[in-house]
């Protein structure tokens, strides 16, 4: 009689071990172990690139074999930006940037620069562009990482720029597409096919409004999209250059927060936010538009946050979304996202959507 009461007690205790676990949501995303200040994607490497302030680093996170790797940082980081060979980038700081190895982790060298980094591109020149952080009229910092000595290129612009002005390197990587915070911000081309910058070049195009600068290309370069969902045509013949040539549809008048384009599945992805500018609320999902058209296809929802409070209580969060890449063959998109609102430990991390057409 005992042999039978011992084994029902532990049968409960199974079964109840069994349906606490069943209150546990199992999380299919990667958690990470940082914050994340900045990220690029190279589609030449497959790897998602992101700096950190907590610790000050360079993570390298490969998406084929979803690993991590590592380079620390002497310096806060404030923004990141890949060589289009994915096998280098150049970090910016506040004084400082530094040139760093992605192929074999480390630090290549480290240069002075005479403001913070707001934004820096890495030109096929090997030459780093920072656009300055602070200042009202300024101008950008060109540094030529080709000398072994640290030298700042002093840099004569045709016109001066506006602090918080940001550029993106165009897929020929003859070209910084840039715009400046301002009200009927243009567009501009900046040359920088010998190293210094060449901005005697203005386009037409200007946003109706004020705009907070972002650029995003096509992966050919023909077309360039803004934070205010216009999409421009591109050229270097200065006449057919940063040509309107329509405007990706939103419900309630969005921003874009991010944008990402795959050729190999004709698609857009974008992450989306409200209009207000001093309080901009991103959406939580990512949204999905066919390339040649603009129209909108569907979106993706994201995975929510987990914390255990309790032994059969859980709180949840909704996953907002930073950045959104598209892998090289386009089956694959990794979503940097964090806990809204939460007060997790770890509340960054990177989920994967496996696209199927």
């Amino acid at each position: 009689m005992k042999k039978i009461l011992s084994i029902a007690i532990l049968l409960i205790i199974i079964v109840g071990c069994e349906n606490e676990d069943s209150q546990k949501i199992k999380e299919e995303k990667i958690i990470l172990k940082t914050n994340v200040l900045d990220a690029e994607y190279s589609k030449k490497t497959d790897q998602l690139v992101y700096i950190s302030t907590n610790p000050a680093q360079v993570n390298i996170f490969n998406s084929n074999t979803e690993t991590l790797q590592k380079i620390s940082l002497a310096y806060a980081p404030k923004c990141i930006s890949i060589s289009q060979d994915g096998n280098t980038a150049a970090v910016g700081h506040d004084g400082h940037i530094t040139h760093v190895n992605l192929k074999n982790p480390s630090i290549i060298q480290t240069y002075n620069i005479s403001c913070s980094a707001l934004d820096i591109i890495l030109g096929n020149n090997k030459w780093a562009y920072v656009f300055p952080e602070k200042d009202q009229w300024t101008y950008i910092r060109s540094v030529n990482m080709n000398l072994e000595y640290n030298y700042e290129m002093p840099t004569s612009m045709y016109n001066q720029l506006h602090a918080g002005a940001k550029g993106r390197l165009h897929p020929s990587g003859n070209y910084i597409y840039m715009q400046s915070p301002l009200s009927r911000a243009q567009v501009q081309r900046l040359t920088i096919k010998n190293g210094n910058i060449d901005d005697r070049y203005e386009s037409n195009f200007e946003e109706e409004d004020y705009t907070i600068p972002s650029i995003w290309f096509s992966e050919d370069g023909n077309r360039l999209f803004t934070r205010e969902r216009s999409v421009l045509k591109t050229s270097e013949l200065n006449s057919l250059d940063a040509v309107y040539n329509g405007r990706i549809p939103s419900e309630s008048n969005y921003k874009i927060d991010w944008l990402d384009h795959s050729s190999s599945k004709g698609k857009l992805y974008v992450i989306f936010s409200s209009d207000n500018y001093w309080n901009p609320i991103k959406s939580n999902n990512v949204y999905v538009y066919n390339d040649s058209d603009l129209s909108y296809l569907n979106k993706f929802d994201l995975e929510k946050y987990f914390n255990q409070t309790t032994r059969n209580s859980q709180e949840s969060y909704d996953a907002v979304p930073y950045f959104v890449f598209s892998n090289s063959n386009g089956n694959s998109l990794f979503v940097v996202t964090k806990a809204l609102n939460s007060d997790l430990v770890n509340e960054w991390a990177i989920q994967k959507i496996t696209i199927k057409q």
